[in-house]
């Protein structure tokens, strides 16, 4: 979940993020890597523990950084880069799709049950 926040947060609020853990900006990919090799393959591990519809925003946004990458895109990977390269506003969006998905799949039990 904090790799998808992250991910769909603002460029002031990212690259704060970054100073505040020591990273570099393609940390933000590096730790989404990270994180969406967790999640369960949506066919094999487990059919429908995750929909469909956030299989395919983590699998959008893991294509899109995978474009980004390369000595040819490093102007993507910097506090400029973040704020204005169209890549990060569309990996914005997938990220808040991804989040929504999320949060649609949380079910809080009324208070009659607790």
């Amino acid at each position: 979940m904090e790799t998808l926040v992250m991910l769909a947060a603002t460029a002031d609020e990212q690259v704060a993020w970054c100073r505040r853990h020591g990273w570099c900006e393609d940390e933000l990919a590096l730790d989404f890597d990270w994180a969406n090799g967790l999640v369960p393959n949506v066919d094999e591990q487990a059919p429908g523990l995750l929909s469909p519809a956030l299989h395919e925003c983590l699998r959008q946004i893991d294509d899109l950084l995978g474009r980004m990458g390369g000595q040819a895109n490093a102007d993507k990977w910097t506090a400029v880069g973040l704020a204005t390269d169209p890549d990060w506003a569309e990996i914005r969006n997938l990220a808040r799709r991804a989040l929504t998905e999320v949060t649609g799949l949380v079910r809080v039990p009324s208070p009659d049950v607790l």
